[in-house]
């Protein structure tokens, strides 16, 4: 997700509007930043329900196969619409993914090492937070307009979201 708002930076402030103006562009960021928030809010809503309908290691796939499609709205049109669109629906699922791994991660590990657990995920997440950002870096154009970051951040989704259809990874609970 980090790529994806150093695209959205970019594209606010270089390509939707004038980089004389920053304020301009930062002012576009924001919006786009503020259907973020809407969508982490939706998400963290969604994520019980769509829990206790489909079971816990289905919406984790659900959501991250949801989460790989979203990017390519961006991918195809670098437009403040798709712009907007994708920062709201990848927010939705990211948030959703994170609230269900969250509380599975709490539910099945003892309280003994959950502490260590979860510092240990959060300096994975973390981690990748960095390096996202830092490929972002080394990929986009000043202008932000780029199908290639959208894609990877895609395409990164989709191999997790695969790898995790594998029985041996959440074998069927009898």
């Amino acid at each position: 997700m980090t790529a994806l708002t150093l695209t959205a930076l970019l594209l606010a402030r270089n390509t939707f509007n004038d980089p004389a103006f920053p304020e301009e562009g930062l002012r576009d960021f924001g919006f786009a930043l503020s259907f973020a928030g809407i969508g982490v809010l939706l998400g963290a809503f969604l994520a019980p329900y769509g829990v206790s309908k489909f079971g816990r290691h289905r919406w984790i796939r659900f959501a991250l196969f949801a989460s790989s499609l979203c990017p390519l709205i961006l991918a195809a049109s670098a437009t403040q619409l798709a712009l907007v669109t994708t920062a709201l629906l990848v927010s939705i699922f990211g948030q959703s993914l994170k609230v269900t791994n969250d509380a599975l991660v709490q539910s099945k590990i003892d309280d003994y090492f959950r502490g260590r657990v979860f510092a240990v995920y959060d300096v994975v997440v973390n981690g990748v937070i960095v390096l996202g950002g830092l490929i972002a870096a080394l990929l986009l154009p000043p202008s932000g307009v780029s199908f290639i970051v959208p894609l990877c951040v895609s395409t990164a989704y989709f191999l997790v979201a695969t790898l995790l259809l594998r029985p041996s990874v959440f074998p069927p609970v009898k």
